[in-house]
C-alpha cells in the first residue's frame, strides 16, 4: 500500500511539473522535457533492479 502511494504521489508531481512547463513554454518543451525525465527515471529503475539482484558479472 505504501509504494502505491508513492507512485502516486510521484506521478502527480510529474504531472505537475508537466503541465507547469506547458503552461510556461509550450507543448515541445513540455514533451522534451518530459521524455528526458523519463528516461532518467528508466535508466536509474534499471541500475536498482541490478544492484537488487546481486549484480554478477559475466565470464
Amino acid at each position: 500500500m505504501r509504494q502505491l502511494l508513492i507512485d502516486t504521489l510521484g506521478l502527480a508531481g510529474f504531472g505537475a511539473l508537466n503541465y507547469g512547463l506547458y503552461l510556461r513554454f509550450g507543448l515541445a518543451d513540455a514533451l522534451i522535457t518530459g521524455g528526458a525525465l523519463l528516461l532518467v527515471l528508466a535508466l536509474v529503475a534499471t541500475r536498482a533492479a541490478k544492484r537488487a539482484g546481486g549484480g554478477h558479472a559475466a565470464g
